[in-house]
């Protein structure tokens, strides 16, 4: 008899260990490697994106892996990391955080300086106060 297959127990069983011995090589060769950014900027990096998504949105593979997806399956690991598992990483990234909002701050700061004057008329307030800033922001981030 040839190689016998593990049974999903089988294979969680090991891969759990599996992946917390690795965890310190997968850190010292992402800390090792060069060039990482520079090639996921390259025009090569985005033709094969490209070519990807269209073969990813041509076969509905989204849809099709979403297929037998349940909220208690995209919940189950908020509830295993709980509270402390958004904000200790959020935290972690206040500082790229407040540097991609800076473009957005400077944008929005022209945006409130030129707003006309509070009406009476919600209506009013919406398209000549809400539209404009929100239409700044959708412009600003299709510019990339």
């Amino acid at each position: 008899m040839g190689k016998q297959i593990p049974s999903a127990q089988q294979w969680e069983a090991e891969y759990k260990p599996a992946v917390t011995a690795k965890a310190a090589k997968w850190q010292r060769r992402t800390l090792a490697a060069t060039g990482v950014a520079e090639a996921a900027k390259s025009e090569a990096a985005e033709s094969s994106y490209q070519s990807a998504m269209q073969q990813v949105l041509a076969n509905r593979q989204r849809q099709k892996g979403l297929r037998d997806v349940t909220d208690a399956d995209i919940k189950a690991g908020v509830q295993a990391v709980g509270a402390s598992g958004y904000s200790s990483q959020a935290s972690a990234k206040s500082a790229k955080a407040a540097r991609k909002f800076e473009p957005y701050r400077a944008e929005l700061q022209a945006a409130v300086d030129g707003l006309a004057p509070r009406t009476a008329d919600a209506t009013q307030n919406i398209m000549n106060r809400v539209v404009p800033i929100a239409t700044r922001l959708q412009n600003r981030k299709r510019q990339g």
